[in-house]
């Protein structure tokens, strides 16, 4: 039941047998080089599921990851930011891989963050109303179905 694939392509040794004593022979779109090679068949099958699993997992999440990180190399002393755990400061120095952030209402509180820690530019809300709700449009998806 689970053989379907390889069915269709590799054939039994009978039939096989038959196929290459008789004058004519069915060539596939390869040939017969995927009936005399079956495992090769296997090791393309698994080549086209690592480069789908590329397009779909691995590149966009470094696209993401390279974006964050130029976000977080463009920080400046004076910008408002959010850590990864949920605090906000404001930034008053930076060398090469971290920032002293000044937390706290009063500004009295000084600690160093890694720069890998900053979850981006974001000023608090101090006040109870929520925010002005912004519609981005919608993106179409691969098959256009939304």
């Amino acid at each position: 039941m689970g053989s379907f694939l390889l069915d269709t392509v590799v054939k039994p040794a009978g039939e096989a047998a038959k196929a290459t004593s008789g004058t004519t022979q069915s060539t596939g779109l390869f040939g017969t080089w995927m009936t005399d090679h079956p495992v090769m068949l296997i090791v393309v099958y698994c080549v086209v599921l690592l480069v789908i699993m590329y397009f779909l997992s691995i590149r966009p999440t470094q696209k993401k990851e390279k974006k964050l990180a130029e976000l977080r190399n463009a920080i400046e002393v004076g910008d408002s930011i959010i850590t990864n755990s949920g605090f906000y400061g404001k930034v008053v120095d930076t060398t090469y891989d971290t920032l002293i952030v000044e937390f706290g209402l009063n500004r009295g509180i000084r600690i160093p963050v890694a720069k890998t820690e900053v979850f981006g530019k974001a000023e608090p809300n101090m006040s109870n109303e929520a925010p002005p709700v912004e519609e981005e449009p919608k993106k179409k998806g691969l098959f256009r179905r939304g």
